[in-house]
């Protein structure tokens, strides 16, 4: 005979799912229903108040009856539940850069091991103000834990009780003070250990093995096989990235015009899986995406993603472009919110090389006027050595601080904010041929390579070598010097010592010197210790595609043409598949290689792990793949 299992429940979700599908008998009860249910006649029985936004609050004639049903051995598990029994918890609070930190070797599942960290995304915990427990919990929040997947001592972590998560508060009471319902639908990592948790959690109640057969992951990867035909998979993942452009409505249309590109998707993934978005139009965003959609037109003639390019190249220049003002003329605005910043990164790498390359390839000659007048206006207060200060506040600039900028050495060699715009100036005098902007373009570089590798980092070492491939691709294209060709291969080689088996290169810090490496409660970086499998899709490899091509059409070396080949199988092989049309087709930021799946630190303040950035991700990753498969056309364009 089957065991009877009783759930009290307002709504479905994956645990109630799971539970569905096993070789037991389930009675689900609203919460309304409790005292007209005879609970006893249960061989066990579950709270899922994680279903929706607000626990469940037990009625205290309703208790009454949990409490008789304690009292008779019989096993009770209860989530999300804010006073069973003699528990009382407070309301509802985010976990938000919490990590929930494994604090038991009991667990009898060889998946999970004391000082394991799983994450439950921007999720929901109730505060527990009492308890009987006098031991430490099997699951435990904890703030700012700078470790990657595990920590090694957790005696450290707080033995608060406000801060417990799951623990048994008797021998036959299992109590979760967060929403576990939707742990699948949530998108909790890691996946393999969410799994073995939720089995643990779910054998124990109901005392029968629990299969998970029939259970759809929210999300999964396709490794590319052995079998497989590369090219084949590398053209589906790109029509899948273009794809998620469309499915998801990210352009903004005005009168028929593609008039901007929201920025993507924030990393705030709700309990119930839905993942905000960020609606702000960047201009580099715009730049980025016009140019990988320019790309998707060589590749399958597709007339709408010409039209989107170039509708999107008019939004950059003709909305946030400066056009009439004694100083700023020519800037290119930063956000429509944020219309004063303006980063020399963020055009360059964003607008102007993208407008160009677009016109390199294409043979157009669009929009040079606008380029000449950006560049003219960054140029007018870049230092003495070709180096820009990160970021000016256009309308603040005076011309006595014009003066002084443009008058003295600039002491910021840092690649992730100069090294493009360098690249830029290289990029416009090899097409407009005007001299004036080769020698800052040629003396920024020297300045920042003069220093490697002790650049200025910004989130990690690997970064700053990513971020130097394309421009120093340029720089050799420009002056054809030994040097500047040696420069590019050393750049190159230096990465090599990040890489992994998938393709992927690592995160890495000698020092931890990068300003945002380690850090919290701002930006910052993915890398907790040197040596952790993740890779940033967001600020690292994402320009690795790009740039190995840029590098192999310069040189034409085909170990560059390898590289890219490389790294575009890891992109095939860690694109998101899902049924969930927000996140089908994407690259998220932080990628973990071992685990497979989307997995890293949560403490970046506003582009943590699930970010997905229209610009800096997805077209960037688009355009890269794109050029590889057009290699032998593109290869053309470029003469010494």
């Amino acid at each position: 005979m089957n065991k009877s299992i009783g759930v009290i429940t307002n709504g479905s979700s994956d645990l109630l799912s799971i539970l569905e599908k096993q070789d037991i008998d389930i009675v689900v009860i609203s919460e309304g229903d409790i005292s007209k249910t005879d609970l006893l006649s249960f061989d066990a029985l579950a709270i899922i108040g994680g279903s929706g936004d607000d626990p469940i609050v037990l009625h205290p004639r309703d208790n009454i009856e949990i409490e008789e049903y304690l009292a008779t051995g019989k096993r009770f598990f209860s989530e999300f539940c804010r006073n069973p029994s003699h528990i009382l918890s407070s309301l509802p609070k985010s976990t938000m850069k919490e990590r929930l930190v494994l604090c038991s070797d009991e667990l009898e599942n060889t998946e999970l091991y004391d000082g394991d960290i799983l994450d439950d995304q921007a999720n929901s915990r109730l505060m527990v103000c009492n308890s009987i427990l006098l031991g430490r919990p099997m699951l435990q929040y904890a703030k700012y834990v700078m470790a990657h997947s595990h920590i090694g001592e957790t005696k450290t972590i707080s033995e608060k009780i406000s801060d417990r998560a799951l623990w048994f508060e008797a021998d036959n009471f299992l109590f979760c003070a967060f929403r576990m319902a939707d742990f699948n639908k949530a998108r909790f990592a890691p996946k393999v250990r969410w799994r073995a948790l939720v089995r643990y959690v779910l054998e124990w109640l109901c005392e029968v093995e629990v299969s998970f057969d029939g259970i759809e992951d929210a999300y999964c990867v396709k490794p590319l096989k052995a079998k497989e035909r590369y090219e084949d998979r590398l053209k589906q993942a790109i029509d899948k990235g273009i794809g998620w452009f469309h499915q998801n409505e990210l352009f903004c249309i005005r009168e028929g015009k593609y008039d901007g590109v929201k920025e993507g998707l924030s990393s705030i993934v709700l309990p119930d899986g839905r993942q905000e978005l960020n609606p702000d139009l960047r201009g580099d965003c715009a730049g980025e995406t016009s140019f990988a959609f320019s790309l998707y037109h060589m590749l399958r003639g597709d007339s709408r993603s010409l039209k989107i390019s170039d509708d999107l190249l008019s939004f950059c220049f003709e909305t946030l472009q400066v056009k009439d003002h004694p100083i700023c003329k020519g800037m290119l605005r930063f956000t429509g919110t944020q219309r004063d910043v303006c980063y020399q990164d963020d055009n360059s790498r964003g607008v102007i090389i993208p407008a160009l390359l677009k016109n390199l390839y294409s043979g157009r000659n669009d929009h040079i006027g606008e380029i000449v007048a950006a560049l003219r206006f960054l140029l007018s207060h870049t230092g003495t050595n070709g180096i820009r200060t990160p970021r000016t506040e256009g309308l603040q600039l005076t011309e006595e601080m014009i003066k002084k900028l443009s008058g003295e050495v600039c002491d910021f060699n840092c690649a992730h904010f100069n090294a493009t715009y360098s690249a830029a100036l290289l990029l416009t005098y090899k097409m407009t041929g005007l001299e004036e902007f080769k020698p800052a373009g040629i003396k920024g570089l020297e300045s920042i390579m003069q220093v490697y590798p002790e650049t200025i980092r910004e989130h990690s070492e690997t970064q700053e070598l990513c971020r130097l491939i394309t421009p120093l691709s340029f720089l050799y294209w420009i002056t054809g010097s030994k040097e500047h060709k040696d420069w590019l291969y050393k750049v190159v080689k230096d990465l090599q010592r990040f890489k992994h088996p998938s393709g992927a290169y690592l995160e890495w810090d000698t020092g931890y010197k990068a300003s945002r490496s380690r850090k919290i409660d701002s930006e910052c970086s993915l890398l907790n210790e040197n040596g952790d499998p993740v890779a940033d899709l967001l600020y690292s490899i994402n320009w690795l595609p790009t740039g190995f091509m840029q590098a192999y059409f310069v040189t034409k070396d085909s170990y560059f043409k390898e590289l890219w080949n490389e790294v575009a199988r890891f992109f095939i092989s860690s694109q998101i598949h899902s049924s969930n049309r927000v996140i089908d087709g994407a690259w998220a930021r932080a990628f973990d290689v071992e685990f497979n799946e989307v997995f890293g630190s949560p403490y970046d303040e506003g582009w943590a792990h699930w970010t997905v950035e229209t610009g800096w991700t997805m077209a960037e990753i688009l355009s890269g793949l794109i050029m590889g498969l057009l290699s032998e056309e593109l290869s053309d364009r470029y003469k010494m």
